[in-house]
């Protein structure tokens, strides 16, 4: 009895020692997550920052091991992955690692009992409704989104038919339900992108209408601005207006976004030397 009295007592020190290694090492992955965030992107600095990022990465892997239930340090993981892929990583290296980030999201939401429930019983669509978690809902949706995008054209149509844009769709509905502006507008250029590029139902005014209400909300989140362009401007072959938007993202202030923003500003300058001609 002594011996199994000292073995649980020793057992739940260990637990309780390993949760406390776990938030100091998530304490440090997320003070240079936010390193990184609030700095301007550029080419003399991205190596760093890419590096900066890598080893937030490698602190909240080593914190999950620990503690693998945490659903903090599981989006984390998603938008930290999310964030390294889409800003820092060559083309080819991005598919991989935005597979890699919505695999951390969707772990974050099979956390949660009732979502493991009901997805056994009525699939991962249903599942998303009982979901509270913006976070997860919005870096599962974001990784996975890309991933598709970057198969292009076969890759979304493959995507579609095997039900992706439908899980995508339950996905970014949910964030709408519960939070539109979360991320200074992420749900509504996220659902917007889902309308633009759907292979069988394009709805470009609905894009429109969606990020129009991202600009008029967070005007000062560069994305928003860009994404219209992408989303709608162009497709409509809308080419002077494109060009005052894309102008108007260059001359605009990076603060309270720096690295997003500025990133942006790099994407829109390129985007202007590709149209200007039209």
């Amino acid at each position: 009895m002594k011996k199994c009295l000292g073995l649980c007592a020793a057992l739940a020190l260990a637990v309780t020692l390993g949760l406390g290694q776990a938030t100091e090492l998530v304490s440090q992955a997320d003070a240079l997550f936010q390193e990184v965030w609030l700095s301007a992107y550029g080419p003399a600095v991205a190596a760093d920052l890419r590096a900066k990022l890598e080893s937030a990465i490698d602190l909240y892997t080593r914190a999950l091991n620990l503690d693998p239930q945490n659903t903090h340090i599981l989006n984390m993981l998603a938008r930290a992955y999310y964030t390294l892929a889409d800003i820092f990583l060559p083309e080819r290296e991005k598919q991989e690692f935005h597979e890699k980030g919505q695999a951390y999201g969707e772990r974050s939401l099979r956390v949660h009992p009732e979502f493991v429930a009901v997805e056994r019983e009525r699939g991962f669509v249903e599942a998303v409704k009982t979901s509270t978690d913006v976070e997860a809902l919005y870096w599962t949706y974001a990784n996975w989104a890309r991933k598709v995008e970057l198969g292009g054209a076969l890759g979304i149509l493959a995507a579609a038919l095997r039900g992706d844009d439908k899980k995508l769709n339950a996905l970014m509905s949910r964030c709408l339900e519960l939070d539109p502006y979360y991320l200074a507008g992420g749900p509504l250029r996220a659902y917007a992108g889902y309308f633009a590029k759907h292979p069988f139902s394009k709805d470009y005014e609905r894009a429109r209408e969606l990020l129009l209400e991202a600009m008029e909300k967070h005007g000062d989140y560069l994305e928003n601005r860009l994404f219209y362009v992408q989303y709608y401007l162009l497709p409509k072959e809308l080419w002077a207006e494109a060009r005052a938007v894309l102008q108007e993202i260059l001359t605009a202030p990076i603060e309270p976004y720096p690295l997003m923003n500025s990133y942006c500003q790099v994407k829109a300058a390129n985007l202007l030397l590709e149209i200007q001609g039209k």
